[in-house]
């Protein structure tokens, strides 16, 4: 058997076989926090990815190595100039390398190009590690804070927006 050299991760935009994927690394991090995935309500977006993000005018973009999903970040317009980021999350191998930030990175890219200067995003307060990424990328908590999924019901979430 032949050694081939491996692909190079890349950032792409989400294709519907990487639904499982998507759903798999997201479990994981749920997984490690003790937090179960909830399709009727709080997950339910995972059902439809492309209808609720790409379809309704927005973009989910996957961390692809390989064929794998790794990682993941959606984004939805909210109102005129506004855009909200969701379900920023990579595999536990994957963290502390820079691809948070590089996926980050492109949805904050997507905003601008499409004129969404107002970006804003909700944090669970257990992912202290996506927080300090979004500090450190211009995010600025706020008081804001949400229990909005029934299934973990010590699920906090607090609102961050990007410093204009």
């Amino acid at each position: 058997m032949e050694n081939r050299p491996q692909a190079p991760p890349l950032i792409r935009s989400f294709r519907p076989e990487d639904a499982p994927g998507v759903v798999s690394v997201i479990r994981s991090v749920y997984g490690a926090v003790g937090f179960a995935m909830d399709f009727d309500e709080f997950d339910r977006d995972l059902a439809d990815i492309c209808a609720h993000y790409q379809d309704a005018g927005g973009g989910f973009w996957v961390l692809d190595e390989g064929g794998l999903v790794t990682g993941c970040v959606g984004a939805t317009p909210a109102g005129a100039e506004g855009c909200e980021l969701h379900r920023l999350y990579l595999l536990d191998s994957r963290r502390g390398k820079g691809w948070g930030r590089r996926l980050l990175e492109t949805a904050l890219e997507w905003c601008r190009e499409n004129g969404r200067p107002r970006v804003f995003l909700w944090s669970g307060i257990r992912f202290e590690r996506a927080r300090d990424l979004y500090v450190k990328c211009g995010f600025v908590p706020t008081q804001r804070t949400r229990a909005i999924d029934p299934v973990n019901p010590h699920c906090t979430e607090r609102l961050f927006e990007l410093a204009r």
